[in-house]
């Protein structure tokens, strides 16, 4: 009898992993994962957005196990905060990027379906099938937002991010030309 239930134990346990092998493509997601950082940076010639700022990294999953992500890259330095939920109807997510001196910018992303959707950041939407990476100076107000189409894989940390920002040659020129125009009075 013991080697009976010893082949059903082990057959069972085969089956179930067969399944969760060959079922895994009807996986579905929902939620919100997300993080973000800050730096900043004494130098009197900083460039913001480059040498200070902050960075939030945003998945909406409905869904779609890779689901829907972007980031939020600003010159603001002080932090960042926010949060989300996912559910079968959707996955949402409200998040603030915050420097000393009051300085805010505030984006809200959602998506239905896990495969597309929209931000809106101070008021403006955005579409994400025209890009996933928002770039955002307030230097100015309205703050200007520049939406870039670029591959966030393995851009998921500060060194990275860090590194990226002095070696994109249009992340930079984005944020150095806010720098100027600020030094111009422009």
């Amino acid at each position: 009898m013991v080697p009976k239930i010893r082949e059903a134990t082990v057959g069972t346990a085969f089956l179930a992993l067969i399944c969760v092998a060959g079922c895994g493509g009807n996986t579905t997601w929902y939620g919100v994962t997300e993080s973000g950082t800050s730096w900043s940076s004494s130098a009197a010639n900083a460039v913001p957005g480059i040498d200070e700022g902050s960075v939030t990294f945003v998945t909406l999953q409905c869904g779609p196990p890779e689901g829907v992500p972007f980031v939020v890259w600003s010159d603001l330095p002080n932090g960042t905060g926010g949060h989300g939920e996912g559910s079968a109807r959707g996955a949402f997510y409200q998040g603030y990027h915050r420097a000393n001196g009051g300085r805010r910018i505030d984006f809200h992303g959602k998506t239905t379906d896990g495969k597309t959707g929209s931000i809106n950041i101070a008021g403006v939407d955005y579409n994400f099938a025209k890009g996933s990476l928002f770039l955002i100076s307030t230097r100015q107000d309205p703050p200007e937002v520049d939406q870039i189409s670029f591959d966030l894989k393995g851009l998921q940390d500060v060194d990275a991010v860090k590194e990226l920002a002095k070696l994109d040659p249009e992340i930079r020129l984005f944020f150095e030309k806010q720098k100027k125009r600020e030094t111009n009075g422009k």
